[in-house]
């Protein structure tokens, strides 16, 4: 059997060499590995020992030229495309699956990768772990590429010796996820637009078109109907404080509550009470926590520790504090997953069946998987609903509005007409 002398890092100290037994340097290397090792040079020992005596060619450095890359720095700054961190974890997989050894991995995506932040961050990692570190710690410095679920992931994969169904697991739950939120933005994308078009438009004819036509009204001596003098009234406020609603509407775009902040939570909690609007977030909500929370199962981790992490992929911070409040009960008062839940007011009492099936059964996560699927169906049934639907209704409102101001606007000639039979 085949000797391999090899050069591999145990931590951040100096190299450690040796000899080891193995049929082909695929199984060397998963030795080094299972050893605790992390392999940086193998070679069969007859081959090293045959390119001694001849002269050494130039090598050619493991990673791209640092030049070559985006300068990124470490920490929160840092800022990846979705998509480009979904590639990068699918093909992290496939190479590790393949036994690529992780300094050759990060090396041949680094090369690969077209957005230059991501570039510059995986050359970064490549150099740390080649000073000692694992790839969970390397990935640490970067908080806002790499979150608590992802690293906790990660950490785990490793410990377990099965990183390459860790980073699949990762790389399918991020994709779908993306889907559900570009399903989500898609149906609002046209309702948007069509609200801002009918708003810019309204506002418009109120602060230039109008008082200029109501100047012909208010010489009249005869008395206006009520519609024509509220519409008056309207657009004399409007051109005289037009800067006024601009504020308010620059304010809700740009001034939307901050992540944790107690009016975040304030305002989620008023989502939560409005009828339509609450089934909708609900069952968006209670999907994306779903999956998060059976991938997090199935990776080992602990029930409270894979409650906390799965809350943090939600965004609504009124349904993250009942989570955090059940993952305590389980913690305090050793309650079960489905018995936490049924306090927390949140979760349907379908929810709470499958849960409580699945521990009876000893198979909770395929119940969170099911429960996924089943609310991702609704979210899917709902969006094409709205999506039929609020055309339609805006259309109607927009031309209410707009009907109200031809309305208003024409009455007092049909008045003077009819004066002057």
């Amino acid at each position: 059997m085949p000797i391999y002398s090899y050069s591999a890092k145990r931590g951040p100290g100096k190299p450690v060499s040796g000899e080891i037994e193995a049929p082909t340097q695929e199984n060397a290397l998963e030795k080094i590995e299972e050893m605790g090792m992390i392999p940086v040079k193998i070679e069969e020992k007859g081959q090293a020992q045959k390119a001694a005596k001849r002269p050494a060619p130039e090598k050619k450095p493991v990673f791209i030229d640092r030049n070559q890359v985006h300068s990124v720095t470490p920490g929160l700054k840092a800022k990846v495309k979705s998509g480009a961190l979904d590639t990068f974890t699918r093909q992290l997989a496939s190479l590790v699956k393949s036994n690529v050894p992780m300094l050759q991995a990060l090396a041949l995506l680094a090369k690969q990768t077209e957005d230059k932040t991501l570039k510059g961050i995986v050359f970064d990692l490549g150099k740390q772990i080649k000073d000692g570190k694992m790839l969970s710690e390397a990935m640490s410095v970067y908080p806002k590429i790499f979150n608590n679920m992802y690293l906790s992931m990660i950490r785990s994969g490793e410990r377990s010796g099965t990183l390459d169904e860790v980073l699949y697991r990762l790389a399918e739950h991020r994709e779908r996820e993306q889907e559900l939120r570009h399903k989500i933005q898609a149906a609002l994308a046209y309702p948007v637009l069509v609200i801002v078009v009918g708003v810019g438009t309204i506002f418009v004819m109120l602060t230039y078109f109008l008082p200029k036509l109501t100047v012909i009204f208010k010489g009249m001596k005869q008395e206006l109907p009520l519609p024509t003098k509220i519409l008056m009234g309207i657009t004399d406020f409007m051109s005289a404080y037009w800067y006024l609603p601009a504020i308010v509407c620059i304010f809700l775009v740009f001034m939307h509550p901050r992540s944790g902040s107690r009016k975040k939570v304030l305002f989620d909690m008023i989502k939560m009470h409005i009828p339509f609007l609450y089934k909708f977030t609900r069952d968006a909500e209670i999907a994306r926590f779903a999956k998060s929370l059976a991938i997090l199962l199935k990776n080992g981790l602990a029930v409270h520790e894979s409650l906390e992490l799965a809350a943090s992929s939600i965004d609504n911070e009124a349904m993250k504090e009942s989570i955090a409040r059940a993952g305590r009960d389980i913690i305090d008062h050793g309650m079960s997953l489905s018995t936490s839940f049924a306090k927390t007011n949140i979760f349907p009492e379908f929810t709470i069946n499958m849960i409580s099936v699945g521990e009876e059964s000893g198979r909770v996560t395929e119940a969170l998987d099911e429960i996924a699927n089943v609310y991702e169906r609704e979210v899917n049934q709902t969006i094409k609903i709205m999506s039929a639907l609020m055309e339609p209704v805006l259309i109607l409102i927009v031309g209410a509005v707009v009907g109200f101001i031809v309305f208003a606007m024409l009455m007092p000639v049909f008045n003077i007409g009819l004066a002057g039979r």
